[in-house]
């Protein structure tokens, strides 16, 4: 039921990790097999999905070749992931009101 006093929970941030991970669980691939098919080493596939890593336009479009998953999908996942977690580190968004670095408009200026 809708009512003004129920929040709104918080969305769960994925990567394209996640997507990549429930798809290889889906098929039963290993990282080794993926890696394989991908081109790449079986590290760079443990790096990505440990998100110690992120995937670039390329292996994007490689991905999306062998699994099927769309590589802006992937993309666009990986960029709202590490944006997610660059305001979860970022002291200046929790002060950005007490710094001098928020633009602020003076009275004397005129427009």
């Amino acid at each position: 039921m809708l009512h003004r006093e129920n929040r709104i929970k918080k969305y769960h941030t994925s990567s394209a990790a996640d997507l990549i991970k429930e798809t290889m669980d889906y098929y039963d691939i290993t990282q080794t097999d993926l890696a394989k098919r991908l081109g790449v080493s079986q590290k760079n596939i443990s790096d990505i999905l440990k998100r110690k890593r992120f995937i670039n336009e390329v292996l994007a479009l490689r991905i999306e070749k062998v699994m099927g998953i769309s590589s802006e999908l992937l993309l666009s996942l990986d960029s709202h992931y590490k944006l997610h977690m660059a305001k979860q580190n970022n002291e200046i968004d929790k002060n950005k009101h007490k710094t001098n670095l928020f633009l602020q408009r003076y009275d004397w200026v005129n427009a």
